[in-house]
């Protein structure tokens, strides 16, 4: 098991069951939105036990590379969603926003917290509306591609999500988003 990290969904669905407290391990991660979610609604969150494990397993499975080096944090608790083609840092930013194949979420410490698969890569058309509430959902604050078409920005702005357009490295266009200079 991996850090736990909770998202918007989980929150909201404390609420729909009338909990107002959260018990949680020691070190959870919270997406910016379900952080907000808990603030206005004030829901009391506790942290109790062991810190949740840093599983070596997980850190081995993506490789040292996976972890981007930067030097400035702006963006400490929202997560960076970059599209690309592949799945790893060393790949190239994908050139259209809604349909490369995965979406490579990041951390404020540039550190890779998940790999997602675009499910609406092929999909006739309204893609870009589609991938805008995936990112929400997720609790994406930034979402780098290469290019956006009209469309997803659009539902991007709708969602209050930042959008940069970049191209180059993965592990490049986190250290651009995040402020780092190497």
């Amino acid at each position: 098991m991996g850090k736990r990290f909770v998202f918007v969904e989980e929150v909201q669905d404390v609420l729909s069951k009338g909990i107002t407290e959260m018990e949680l391990p020691e070190g959870t991660r919270f997406s910016p939105a379900a952080n907000d979610l808990i603030r206005e609604k004030g829901i009391q969150v506790s942290f109790t036990g062991s810190p949740a494990p840093d599983d070596k397993r997980d850190q081995e499975s993506l490789g040292a590379k996976d972890t981007v080096d930067t030097k400035h944090t702006t963006q400490a608790s929202a997560l960076i969603a970059v599209v690309s083609a592949g799945q790893t840092v060393a790949d190239t930013v994908g050139n259209v926003a809604a349909r490369s194949p995965y979406f490579l979420l990041f951390n404020g410490q540039g550190e890779l917290v998940e790999v997602l698969e675009n499910p609406h890569r092929d999909t006739g058309g309204g893609a870009g509306p589609l991938v805008a509430d995936l990112m929400a959902g997720r609790g994406v604050k930034t979402v780098i591609a290469g290019n956006f078409g009209a469309n997803i920005i659009d539902s991007l702005k709708e969602k209050g999500l930042d959008y940069l357009e970049f191209s180059g490295t993965v592990g490049d266009a986190v250290k651009s988003a995040l402020g780092g200079t190497d």
